[in-house]
């Protein structure tokens, strides 16, 4: 690689790598971000008949498919939570005041000595989703929204590990609605609560060479001396 110059072409230099390397960190946050909504929602439980706090499972799932699910298949146990993405958008604002360029330094132990680190400010990103909650009984339907009511305050934490700052709201839920069970007259009762986890996505670093070269850089990095 040509040896470093300005500040500007520096910057054109990462923003162009940057661009090659961005898609599959773009796929892992979203990827991240679902596994821990799932995890989290996952944690909530009902009282039976009987008075036994029962865990209920939460999945990944598409309303309408989980609805069609319904009026074939006797087999799903209820009550059950799905969540599925259904938008996602750039965030601007929590951008606007984050420098293009950041700096950061690195202290390599084998070497004993720092090295810059550099990246484009990570992407704010609100990604939304619809949290189904799908039960017989109305009085467990009810204590399962309060469940989920009950873990904003107002916001939500939702820590990954590519950022610890991740945060989510309630937007809005949907009136109670119903689906057709399978072999039977009775009905599903469903209620849709509209959440958006308010994320960032890392960019990669880069280092410097001491011959001035441009590389990526990772926490497993060896950086030469040359």
């Amino acid at each position: 690689m040509s040896s470093v110059g300005s500040v500007d072409n520096i910057q054109q230099r990462i923003v162009k790598m940057t661009e090659t390397k961005l898609l599959p960190r773009i796929d892992n946050v979203y990827k991240e971000s679902l596994r821990q909504m799932i995890a989290t929602f996952g944690n909530l439980y009902y009282i039976d008949g009987n008075g036994n706090r029962i865990k209920v499972d939460c999945a990944h799932g598409n309303a309408e498919r989980i609805a069609g699910r319904l009026k074939t298949d006797n087999s799903i146990v209820l009550p059950f939570i799905t969540i599925t993405e259904v938008d996602s958008a750039r965030d601007t604002k929590r951008e606007r005041y984050s420098p293009l360029l950041m700096h950061d330094v690195h202290w390599d132990n084998q070497k004993r000595r720092a090295t810059r680190i550099l990246s484009l400010a990570p992407r704010a990103v609100n990604i939304t989703y619809e949290v189904n909650i799908w039960c017989k009984y109305k009085a467990d339907l009810d204590m399962l929204r309060s469940g989920v009511f009950s873990l904003f305050n107002p916001e939500l934490k939702v820590p990954t590990n590519h950022s610890k700052d991740s945060r989510a709201y309630i937007d809005r839920e949907k009136p109670m609605g119903s689906v057709a069970a399978a072999d039977t007259k009775d009905r599903v009762l469903q209620k849709s609560i509209s959440i958006t986890l308010q994320t960032y996505i890392p960019s990669p670093k880069f280092f410097f060479t001491n011959t001035g070269e441009i590389h990526e850089f990772n926490f497993n990095t060896t950086i030469d001396d040359g």
